[in-house]
């Protein structure tokens, strides 16, 4: 009896002191960093409200994550710096994400795709090239190493996705907030370049303003939107003859994606790659009127001669969208700036190659955590914020050797792969749903892929988890098919 008192009334001091610790910590972040306390406190209110309203953990992490993607999509890099710094949303999810796994998840319906035990394989590799770094670079090294470490979205999105079976869901909540991403973009895109100085600052260091919409990332989601139309998944399973007339989808998209092409190269591939792989997969009656528009669009704009001056270097125009275009296949005049931003390009990937496929750091990699821009000898910018090329595949490499790019690329490859095998699969057993949803998927994730190849995109939240995200909801779009039986079935009763 006394030693099962002595056990409580210990227990209880431990309970108390550990109450107490928390309380004086967090009253010290109240003197020091109102702020941050405010974001903890309000981060714990959602949290526990999440879990009492909604239907379960995973019902509130993937609500959670679409609102994430929606801010995104809408705000851009500005969205990824809320609530406030070193707090931020992308990471207050993936907190929910795992703590949904712990709450009932069942992860391991994730693991029966071969493409989650890549995942986890690069997650691993990445692991490796980070460890031994982050003392010496601290939060520099957590924040390169999101490249991989974003990888765990797809686990847990693919394990939420299975276990609630949902893919419908999320493709049908995607029709409904498509038509404002449409018709937002172009809006936002122009509010950056012309009223850029007058917009809400979120971060001084870096400056970032609240809406920072880039070319390239306006286009993958140009890409996403226009592919969702032409496959014909903007119609309701419900109600298929209500809302806009594709002609009306068609136009929006024509005049965003002509705003944003002519600013960016990356954003041209972005935008043109996906859409016209999508377009020789598919029958080649649903593309005839938007084709026609885009050539009437196009011939409207040569004859008109339109010109938008942003204030930038390169002006929103049909002149400006020949340049670009020349400037890919490598006609470049050699006073036009775009050669200059090429060759700049060409060194730095050409550098890393030498080190690391020619070089010492072949098995290793420089890891994360060092600023690749002033290692190699490429950076451009006063403060020092460039840290990584302009290529996702060149920053793996550099960081991970080349056995982490062999293993990315064996990851992207599989995946890729495994989804076209899943669209003609589906054809060829009469799913027509399932056919263009995996059609929509894969050219999605080519648009990440092209972008990401131009810019550094995959390395940030806006890009990252964007992209991990859709790569979750891949792999449980083709598990789901797998257990689904032959036949002609339209939309999965899930």
């Amino acid at each position: 009896m006394n030693g099962y008192l002595s056990a409580t009334l210990s227990s209880n001091r431990s309970l108390t002191f550990a109450a107490g610790a928390v309380v004086a910590i967090y009253s010290a972040l109240v003197v020091w960093r109102p702020l941050l306390a405010l974001a903890i406190a309000s981060g714990i209110l959602v949290v526990v409200l999440g879990l009492h309203f909604f239907p379960s953990p995973q019902h509130f992490f993937l609500a959670a994550l679409g609102l994430l993607l929606a801010g995104y999509a809408f705000l851009g890099k500005g969205f990824a710096y809320l609530p406030a710094k070193p707090v931020f949303g992308g990471e207050i999810v993936l907190a929910l994400g795992i703590l949904a796994a712990l709450l009932g998840g069942k992860t391991h319906l994730a693991f029966r795709s071969p493409l989650a035990w890549l995942v986890l394989a690069f997650a691993i590799d990445g692991a490796l090239r980070t460890a031994p770094y982050a003392s010496r670079y601290g939060l520099d090294a957590l924040r390169d190493a999101v490249i991989w470490g974003y990888g765990a979205f797809a686990i847990l999105v693919a394990a939420c996705l299975l276990q609630l079976e949902c893919v419908r869901g999320v493709v049908e909540r995607y029709r409904r907030w498509f038509p404002w991403l449409l018709f937002w973009l172009p809006v936002g895109y122009l509010a950056v370049v012309l009223i850029d100085g007058s917009l809400p600052v979120v971060s001084h260091a870096p400056p970032v303003t609240l809406l920072q919409l880039k070319p390239g990332d306006v286009a993958v989601q140009l890409a996403g939107v226009g592919c969702f139309i032409a496959l014909g998944l903007y119609k309701s399973p419900v109600k298929p003859s209500t809302g806009l007339r594709p002609i009306f989808w068609w136009l929006a998209w024509l005049i965003a994606a002509a705003l944003v092409v002519s600013m960016s190269r990356g954003a041209f591939l972005a935008i043109f790659l996906p859409v016209a792989f999508a377009f020789f997969l598919r029958p080649l009656a649903g593309w005839a009127k938007p084709a026609a528009m885009a050539v009437i669009l196009a011939a409207g704009l040569f004859a008109l001669n339109l010109r938008l001056d942003t204030g930038a270097a390169r002006k929103v125009s049909v002149e400006q969208i020949e340049r670009n275009l020349a400037s890919i296949v490598g006609d470049v005049p050699a006073t036009s700036p775009l050669l200059g931003t090429r060759r700049w390009r060409l060194e730095w990937w050409r550098k890393i190659i030498d080190y690391t496929v020619f070089g010492k750091h072949f098995w290793t990699g420089k890891g994360f955590g060092i600023n690749l821009a002033d290692s190699d000898g490429f950076q451009v910018t006063a403060d020092h914020a460039l840290r990584s090329p302009h290529d996702a595949h060149a920053t793996i490499l550099a960081r991970m050797g080349v056995p982490g790019l062999a293993l990315w690329l064996l990851l992207q490859g599989a995946f890729g792969l495994s989804l076209l095998w899943a669209y003609f699969r589906a054809r060829v057993s009469g799913q027509d749903w399932w056919s263009r949803v995996d059609l929509w998927i894969l050219a999605f994730w080519l648009a990440f892929m092209v972008n990401g190849t131009f810019d550094v995109f995959l390395e940030g939240p806006q890009g990252g988890i964007w992209f991990w995200s859709l790569f979750g909801l891949g792999i449980a779009a083709l598990e789901i098919q797998k257990r689904l039986p032959p036949g002609r079935q339209t939309i999965p009763q899930e």
